[in-house]
């Protein structure tokens, strides 16, 4: 059976609620425009999902109106027509919400006989793969959605999720699951209903090294339900002074870093679902799972890997937390000194992408794309100082990892629950470890067609992927 959800800008949904939820107490419609992610195998369940991405909010205006109260409305479906032509050359799909202002919180009969119309005439117009998505919001503050895949068969939404600053969940009434007595004291702190939202989350971890390792295990100790961990690599014995989990035996043996942290969270005994995938995330295999994703971090030190999350988080509103650790031993006045700066950037609409902040180099990435792809070429570049080499190993300690792993928790704990207040979400942090300070750089450039545009912003399925060649 295909689950099915949506995913929303937070302004998208206060511009529902605002329309519909009007205080004339009468039922109000708009049309929404979404973008498509088609899910063939979801990497927990196996089974197929649907997810739609709110592009566009279209109020339904006084004038198309037939005749509404606070029992029902009519409205008349011209521009619904006009919006299906528009939706087929772009590759969208049309939907609906109304309103309930008394409720009841769930759809009526009525409701099912209008749809099914609607979903009819979508089909008609624009073949059997369109969808007829319908949104309901009730003035209890509840709300509720199903998607109709054909005029007779529909998918009730598993959840309606907001992006950008503060992420709320709306689930469907008997999925919030149950309490875990482990989390008890975490609860006392931020509630329990932070508790259920963790246990539901699909989180997805690209690296488990310096950073991703002590990030894994935080999570797992927060009660995180679903757990994606990407990398390629094996364990070192360079890597046992910061690898959480990992010993000497795992090194020796060049065990998977992905076997580790699945094995930690696994002796945690927690009822984390732990799924592992030790290929670079940019491979065609990882699209579903990446696609499946509630939230992303990126624990990746690839410019190439760091890309591609970028415009996922744009392309699929799935926020993307990425972490960042410089260290350098520099000689000031004959002394050496430890610098240090650690960062978390949160990517999503509404914030600069790594590209406008310059954390990631196109021109790095490119090179990194070529030895991946062509390591041949690449060495016959080297050669002749048309592309960088390796370079030394960069200094590692696993209290800066710790803490920037830290970092990126904290941004996650606001986000759902907003310990700092409403307005305390930082979009990028900067903690200069050798001056015991926190900083908030801007970005460095204008925004770019990626974080600067509202047309990659939920576009979901493109062809190349993510619009990205090669």
């Amino acid at each position: 059976m295909t689950q099915a959800d949506v995913a929303a800008q937070e302004a998208h949904l206060r511009l529902l609620k605002a329309e519909l939820l009007r205080p004339d107490g009468k039922e109000h419609a708009a049309y929404v425009v979404f973008g498509v992610s088609r899910i063939a195998a979801d990497p927990f369940h196996g089974g197929s999902r649907l997810r739609l991405l709110i592009k566009d909010v279209l109020p339904v205006e006084p004038d198309e109106i037939t005749s509404s109260d606070d029992q029902h409305i009519t409205w008349k479906t011209d521009r619904f027509v006009r919006l299906l032509a528009e939706a087929d050359r772009a590759g969208h799909q049309v939907g609906i919400a109304h309103s309930h202002p008394r409720g009841p919180a769930r759809f009526s009969a009525q409701d099912d006989r209008n749809e099914a119309d609607l979903a009819r005439l979508a089909r008609n117009r624009n073949g059997e793969a369109a969808l007829m998505v319908s949104l309901l919001f009730c003035g209890g503050g509840e709300m509720v959605g199903r998607v109709w895949i054909s005029p007779q068969d529909y998918i009730d939404l598993s959840v309606i999720r907001s992006t950008s600053s503060n992420w709320t969940f709306h689930r469907r009434e008997g999925d919030l699951g149950s309490e875990d007595p482990a989390m008890d004291r975490q609860g006392l702190a931020l509630g329990p209903a932070f508790n259920r939202t963790m246990k539901s989350l699909r989180i997805g971890v690209v690296g488990a090294g310096g950073t991703g390792s002590p990030l894994i295990q935080q999570l797992g100790r927060m009660g995180a339900g679903h757990l994606a961990i990407f990398d390629p690599d094996r364990v070192e014995l360079s890597n046992l002074n910061r690898l959480y989990g990992a010993t000497h035996a795992d090194a020796v043996d060049g065990v998977k870093k992905v076997d580790v942290a699945k094995r930690e969270i696994e002796r945690m005994g927690l009822g984390t679902q732990v799924v592992t995938i030790d290929t670079w995330i940019g491979a065609p295999e990882c699209r579903d799972v990446l696609k499946s994703m509630d939230l992303i971090f990126g624990c990746t030190d690839d410019h190439d890997g760091r890309v591609l999350l970028n415009r996922l988080a744009y392309y699929y509103l799935i926020p993307v937390i990425d972490l960042g650790l410089a260290l350098r031993v520099a000689e000031r006045h004959g002394e050496r000194v430890l610098e240090g700066d650690g960062r978390v950037t949160v990517l999503e609409p509404g914030a600069s992408c790594l590209i406008c902040r310059r954390v990631v180099n196109p021109v790095i990435a490119a090179e990194e794309a070529l030895r991946r792809n062509d390591p041949a070429e690449f060495e016959r570049r080297k050669s002749e100082a048309y592309v960088r080499g390796e370079g030394n190993p960069a200094p590692a300690v696993v209290s800066f990892t710790t803490s920037v792993a830290t970092m990126a928790i904290e941004e996650l704990i606001q986000r759902l629950q907003q310990f700092r207040g409403p307005s305390g979400a930082i979009a990028n942090r900067v903690r200069k470890f050798g001056q015991v300070e926190d900083f908030r750089p801007g970005a460095a450039r204008q925004p770019c067609r990626v974080c600067g545009s509202p047309k990659t912003f939920g576009a979901g399925d493109v062809f190349p992927f993510l619009g990205r060649a090669g």
